[in-house]
């Protein structure tokens, strides 16, 4: 709880690490609250207080250096934190993922590198990544896009899908995020090349086999509702 708000869910062990002095935090009736500090910046340095605390405890396993949003039932945004901590504390999250298409209509799909803590080795959308703090989406796509695949998409005008609601358990706690799903076609001669080490490879498949793949679990949950998004657009269009 951040000034009275809920914006996470714990572990009552991890609750008990992140309360123990000194802390800005109060552990009490099932709750860790930190009061009103008057300031973003204040909660935000107490959040970024709680995640070294976890990280050194063990309990939060990798460092990102990366901030997300902290964000209230009714998307207020109420502090930043460390990604990395953001599953363990079971804060909400935003994402984009990028349903994208060759001009015969096969779609470019990524396999996860073996590293990734959640779903490593599985398959994924060409691009698909969290939203940093103070980010638009768009923003988010563009950046993820050149991060994972070297993929410029000032002028390539992606096309928005829905937004996909998803809660599910990970290795490293509790995942709870809200999917912006964007679709493009790209030039026939495009070859994706991944900058950040987080993908192993690419390759494209027409939609029978992309529906296969999902029929036997090879892809992640969040492409694979992304993915049916789009399938489902494109179904809908005359002539398909």
């Amino acid at each position: 709880m951040l000034g009275g708000e809920r914006c996470g869910w714990l572990e009552p062990a991890t609750a008990a690490c992140l309360a123990q002095p000194p802390s800005p935090f109060e552990l009490a009736r099932g709750r860790l609250e930190l009061e009103p500090s008057g300031s973003l910046q204040a909660a935000s340095q107490a959040m970024q207080v709680a995640a070294r605390r976890l990280h050194e405890a063990g309990i939060v396993r990798t460092w990102r250096s990366e901030l997300v949003d902290v964000r209230t039932d009714d998307g207020r945004t109420v502090a930043a934190v460390e990604r990395a901590a953001c599953r363990t504390l079971g804060i909400a999250t935003r994402s984009v993922h990028l349903n994208a298409f060759r001009p015969d209509g096969w779609m470019w799909v990524a396999r996860r590198a073996s590293h990734k803590l959640n779903d490593p080795g599985q398959w994924d959308n060409l691009v698909g990544g969290m939203i940093a703090a103070g980010e638009l989406d768009i923003q988010a796509l563009e950046r993820e896009a050149y991060e994972e695949a070297a993929l410029r998409l000032e002028h390539m005008h992606p096309v928005r899908g829905s937004q996909l609601r998803v809660q599910r358990m990970v290795p490293d706690g509790l995942m709870i995020e809200t999917i912006h799903v964007f679709d493009v076609q790209l030039p026939e001669d495009f070859s994706p090349v991944n900058l950040d080490g987080e993908v192993a490879g690419f390759e494209t498949w027409p939609l029978e086999s992309v529906l296969d793949a999902l029929e036997r679990g090879e892809i992640t949950l969040e492409a694979s509702l992304t993915m049916v998004d789009a399938v489902r657009r494109i179904l809908g269009q005359p002539g398909k």
